[in-house]
């Protein structure tokens, strides 16, 4: 009787053991998902920004009377390179899906050609440059769809951009 009784407190004790290590894991897991959707979220944030960013200041360097053609075009280049799309880029790679990768390269790619087109001279009143924002729209949306679906936020209709 004795080893029945000692027997069964060992096992309960066991099953509390185990029980409160499954809990401990679970609650971990929440922890550590909803530390990586939050990270998710700030650096998606902070992409989103820092194109627009690149695009504006572009924008306003390539309406800027400079010196010469090789001034606006090292003024819209930096303009770009400060923005922070580039290293914004490379933390995307780290923690991002594909399906997010996929798209934020897209929209990257896109304001690059930006960037290269108005670092040439090209205005944006040309239709060289319309077609590559309006462009752009599209891709950006696409972009933020993609986020908000990896992020497990509800469906929206994203509008301008274009």
């Amino acid at each position: 009787m004795n080893w029945i009784s000692l027997s069964g407190t060992a096992l309960g004790a066991l099953i509390a053991l185990l029980a409160t290590s499954l809990n401990d894991r679970v609650k971990w897991r929440r922890e550590q998902s909803a530390s990586h959707r939050a990270l998710c979220q700030q650096t998606y944030a902070r992409f989103l920004a820092a194109l627009t960013d690149a695009h504006e200041r572009m924008r306003t360097e390539a309406q800027t009377d400079h010196q010469s053609v090789e001034a606006r075009a090292t003024a819209v280049l930096e303009a770009f390179r400060t923005s922070g799309c580039y290293s914004l880029r490379y933390e995307l790679a780290i923690i991002a899906s594909q399906p997010v990768l996929d798209r934020a390269e897209d929209a990257f790619k896109l304001i690059r050609q930006v960037r290269d087109l108005l670092a040439t001279g090209t205005g944006v009143e040309a239709a060289e440059y319309r077609e590559l924002r309006y462009a752009y729209g599209p891709v950006l949306r696409n972009l933020q769809t993609r986020m908000r679906a990896e992020l497990g936020s509800s469906e929206v209709q994203l509008t301008g951009g274009g």
